[in-house]
Parts: structure tokens; sequence; C-alpha cells
């Protein structure tokens, strides 16, 4: 059986709803519908592994492209120190 629900949304809100909508080929009521599954369901907030999480395991294993076992180079202040001035003296 199928209950009636009202709700109030601003004008931003509803052409938001509407565009999407309009993309995947689905009614508004439809794409509501899914979201109020989507959080009652507790799907929100519980994402898949990352893709780093997927692709770790072939990045860092010996012999593999990110073994050096430097780690994360991008946030060594000494490592980037003169990172894109002319004539940067290399290391």
């Amino acid at each position: 059986m199928q209950e009636t629900v009202s709700l109030k949304i601003s004008k931003e809100l509803k052409a938001r709803l509407q565009s999407l909508a309009a993309q995947r080929g689905v009614s508004v009521s439809a794409l509501i519908k899914e979201g109020i599954w989507t959080v009652t369901s507790g799907a929100v907030g519980k994402a898949g592994p990352t893709c780093h999480d997927l692709v770790a395991p072939y990045l860092t294993a010996p012999g593999r492209v990110g073994s050096s076992g430097l780690g994360d180079l991008s946030t060594n202040k000494r490592h980037l120190a003169g990172f894109g001035r002319r004539n940067h003296p290399k290391a």
C-alpha cells in the first residue's frame, strides 16, 4: 500500500532534483524514494574501499612500483625544498 508524504524544499533543491531525475531518466518521486531507502537502510557514510585501498597491495609489495620504502614524499618539506624554482639544484 502506498502512502503520500508531503515536504517543503527550496526552489534550488527542486531544480537540482529535477535535473538529476532527467539525467537518470527517472521521476523525481523515484529519485526521492531511492534517497529515502539509502538513508533508512544505513548505507549512508559506508563507502566501499578507496582506489588507494584497492591498488596498494600491487604498488607496495617488494619489487613493485611503489616499493622504494621512502614513504609519501609529497609531504616531506626537505624533499620539496626548492620545488618549482628555476635552476633547482638536483639532489
